[in-house]
């Protein structure tokens, strides 16, 4: 039956399991600096953290800064300073805070940030990993 409401295109399968999204990025993603808009999260899910590897260093001149958010922040995922976006590593469990803390009020799409000062990096690769728990209870 036709219902003129637009279905959910957050992931979220029936089995109860931690759900991810994982998204890749790099440096010279257009329009990153402002926020590039990747997959959603749905509505009710508690998100129980955030893997960052970095695959490859990025390498601006001063500061290099990833963040990771949801609901129109830009940081409350991954904060400025919670992965050393310099290095190859993994940083595991980022903790959400603020309107990323569960359950969600709604679908959200995930945005990632990269901004950095002094010279423009010439390298720089990350793979996210959210890890979350979707709202279907028994």
């Amino acid at each position: 039956m036709t219902t003129n409401t637009p279905g959910s295109t957050a992931r979220q399968y029936a089995a109860q399991l931690v759900h991810y999204a994982r998204i890749a990025v790099n440096h010279g993603d257009k329009g990153i600096a402002a926020g590039v808009l990747k997959q959603w999260l749905p509505k009710g899910a508690v998100v129980i953290g955030t893997d960052v590897q970095i695959v490859e260093a990025f390498n601006a001149g001063t500061t290099n800064v990833l963040t990771v958010g949801l609901a129109g922040v830009a940081n409350n995922l991954v904060a400025a300073g919670d992965a050393d976006e310099a290095a190859v590593a993994l940083t595991q469990n980022v903790k959400p805070t603020g309107t990323a803390l569960g359950p969600l009020s709604a679908d959200h799409r995930v945005s990632v940030h990269y901004t950095h000062t002094g010279t423009a990096p010439t390298t720089g690769k990350a793979i996210i990993i959210i890890k979350y728990v979707p709202d279907n209870d028994l």
